[in-house]
């Protein structure tokens, strides 16, 4: 009887082993196949800085980033944060070490172009003559009408701000006022905008620096721009 008990008891431990071994299971994850940066192109102005995300797609076990960057010392990249320095350009590199099934190993990367610029400050007291511009800005089809936010718009000459543009409303008319100064009639000026909130740069056109004013409430100089990078 005893022998019967252990033999029975040899085999119900037979039984939940191969049990055990039909019904384990592992949960394992890919290695990654690709590293995608927030951004691929950026424009900074001096003293701005910008935060890079990443996507790693599919998710793995473990992850290990590294950050470099690359070109001249336009920029300070302090982990995945760029501090721009001044004018230039430079490269960001992330590369990602991947661990999936089986402790396999890849390495991912991504990168992403800094472009870098300075607009210097003017003393407006320097300056004799003043040119006023009352205008509208439709940027991608929308007309700026609100207020300017995160946004500057600035009339510059040779990386000067001679100007910087005010929302104003009037009569429930939304316009902007830029008013621009020179040291004599005949300089010319580009419209340009920095948006902080997407690091973008842009440029919409020119502006005669005569000491007149250009448009009017009811009649408003229109500029129109399409979202794009602008380097340097």
């Amino acid at each position: 009887m005893k022998l019967i008990r252990n033999i029975f008891l040899l085999f119900a431990c037979f039984v939940i082993c191969s049990c055990g071994e039909i019904f384990s299971f592992e949960t394992e994850k890919p290695v990654a196949e690709g590293l995608t940066m927030s951004h691929h192109e950026v424009d900074l102005l001096v003293g701005d800085s910008v935060l890079f995300e990443t996507v790693l797609l599919p998710d793995t076990v473990a992850v290990s980033y590294d950050w470099y960057h690359y070109g001249d010392d336009a920029i300070y990249l302090l982990g995945r944060k760029a501090y721009a320095t001044k004018a230039g350009r430079a490269m960001v590199v992330v590369e990602a070490e991947t661990l999936g099934a089986a402790d396999s190993r890849r390495i991912v990367s991504d990168s992403c172009i800094v472009n870098v610029f300075d607009w210097h400050e003017v003393d407006r007291a320097e300056f004799l003559y003043e040119t006023v511009l009352y205008a509208s800005l439709v940027v991608d089809g929308e007309q700026l009408t609100d207020s300017l936010g995160d946004t500057r718009l600035v009339a510059v000459v040779d990386n000067e701000v001679r100007g910087e543009a005010v929302m104003r409303e009037a009569y429930g008319i939304h316009y902007l006022e830029l008013r621009m100064v020179s040291y004599w009639p005949g300089e010319t000026a580009t419209i340009e905008c920095y948006h902080r909130r997407t690091n973008q740069r842009f440029v919409f056109g020119e502006v005669v620096l005569s000491g007149e004013t250009y448009g009017t409430i009811s009649d408003l100089k229109r500029f129109r721009g399409k979202s794009r990078n602008y380097s340097n």
